[in-house]
């Protein structure tokens, strides 16, 4: 356990640093030791970010890497925002998980594969990136496909609104991740889910809440059944009472195996004044 988090939070490419963009207009990591880093290899995209620094990509990789490793010099987490198919996220991965090797640093990383309408050269990109994240300590993957859900009403789509779906909802999960930490909370064990996935609901009870986060759209339908661990988290502005913090355990307790950890923390957030928000982190097989 260390003293005290530095956390790094790093976009990759034109949807990572919009997602930056959106977390710090968010507050997320608020009173917390949090730092944003977006890159990429538009100019133009870095210079409109929101993030504490911005690294270009050129071609002299021997200096992109010392700029990195610079910049997450003394960080303990680091999170990594990006989509799979992006010319960035293929340079950067790999160097950014060499760097937190070096620093022995616990590596998150927040990614989407490109949508079936892609083209195949995107798609390999994305097959090489992913390959260079299997071993960081927590790799959520969402297929572009998923975000769909979230724009049923219109009767068409642009790539581009999808990925901006996509921004807000990582945005949320790397909020929902730095939420689980309870003030002076330094165990980095909580940062290590392997294969993860994760979702978030809303509702007027706990149950309700929890509900609606075990089918939010990033979870597939087995996940639960074959998890085996799992973080709830209940957040509300009212005091949930004990029979309803039950009722909510219950209900995830009766889908996943019976061996696997649960792990539950309830919180208050006057923010949210009556309604009771509920976010999932599990692990899958």
């Amino acid at each position: 356990m260390v003293k005290n988090l530095n956390i790094k939070i790093i976009g990759l490419g034109d949807g990572g640093a919009r997602a930056i963009s959106k977390m710090i207009a968010a507050c997320v990591g608020k009173n917390k030791s949090v730092e944003f880093l977006a890159v990429g290899n538009d100019e133009n995209i870095l210079l409109t970010s929101d993030a504490q620094k911005n690294i270009f990509l050129n071609r002299d990789l021997t200096t992109v890497y010392k700029n990195l490793a610079d910049e997450l010099d003394g960080a303990n987490v680091i999170f990594i925002v990006a989509g799979l198919a992006g010319n960035a996220a293929r340079v950067a991965v790999p160097l950014i998980t060499s760097c937190a090797k070096n620093l022995n640093a616990v590596t998150v990383a927040f990614v989407c594969r490109p949508a079936i309408i892609e083209n195949i050269s995107r798609k390999i990109n994305a097959d090489h990136t992913l390959e260079k994240l299997r071993n960081v300590d927590t790799l959520f993957v969402v297929p572009a496909e998923k975000f769909l859900v979230f724009r049923l009403n219109q009767p068409q789509i642009s790539l581009g609104e999808l990925f901006d779906v996509a921004d807000d909802i990582f945005c949320q999960g790397v909020k929902i991740f730095l939420d689980m930490l309870l003030d002076g909370d330094t165990n980095l064990a909580l940062f290590k889910w392997g294969n993860a996935a994760f979702g978030y609901g809303e509702g007027s009870s706990a149950l309700e809440a929890v509900k609606a986060a075990v089918n939010f759209p990033t979870l597939e339908a087995d996940d639960l059944s074959g998890a085996t661990g799992i973080f709830l988290r209940l957040a509300s502005g009212k005091t949930l009472s004990l029979k309803s913090i039950d009722a909510a355990n219950n209900f995830i307790h009766k889908q996943i195996p019976p061996d696997a950890g649960f792990f539950s923390q309830d919180e208050k957030d006057h923010s949210l004044g009556e309604k009771v928000f509920a976010s999932i982190i599990l692990t899958r097989k």
